[in-house]
């Protein structure tokens, strides 16, 4: 396998992980969202004595609300990661590459150029030391797994068998 096959597929596992965080991280997002906004609304429609007009409008604002959430957490973020978006986050995080990664990622389009193979081979001495894992950590990904089943858990609770107002509200 050439350098450059091999670091097609170190940004490739970069990339997987990266978005794996993001999907995570979005995930515990929308779910931390629809806990909160859906406690508020019930809060506020209880205000309102349940009144036809404070249940639509809470309704509609936990879509606006979900939607959003979604659409900044995970969409955005997953649409907006590519190989370049990839190397300049893996080149923060890991100084020693000093922009090799960078042009790789950006200037790797002719297969017979010379230099993109040596690049690639230079490249990787310093990929070896730099782990996907380190760009985004094992914690990092459980610390937002965590808060996004916790997070669902109250909100299936709160709608299964939530106190007084608040469950038949949710």
């Amino acid at each position: 396998m050439s350098a450059r096959q091999q670091l097609y597929l170190y940004l490739d596992r970069l990339e997987k992980r990266l978005r794996t965080g993001a999907a995570v991280r979005g995930a515990a997002l929308l779910t931390s969202v629809a806990l909160v906004a859906t406690v508020i609304l019930v809060l506020l429609a209880n205000f309102f004595a349940f009144s036809g007009g404070s249940i639509i409008s809470a309704r509609i604002i936990l879509i606006l609300a979900l939607g959003a959430a979604a659409a900044m957490g995970i969409a955005l973020p997953l649409y907006g990661l590519n190989t370049r978006r990839t190397a300049r986050k893996a080149e923060t995080a890991f100084p020693d590459f000093n922009q090799r990664l960078l042009t790789f990622a950006e200037r790797d389009g002719d297969p017979q150029d010379p230099f993109m193979e040596l690049l690639a081979a230079d490249t990787l001495q310093v990929a070896r030391a730099a782990q996907p894992a380190q760009l985004i950590s094992d914690a990092q990904l459980f610390t937002a797994l965590t808060a996004g089943v916790a997070s669902l858990a109250v909100l299936v609770w709160i709608i299964a068998a939530g106190p007084g107002f608040l469950g038949a509200g949710a």
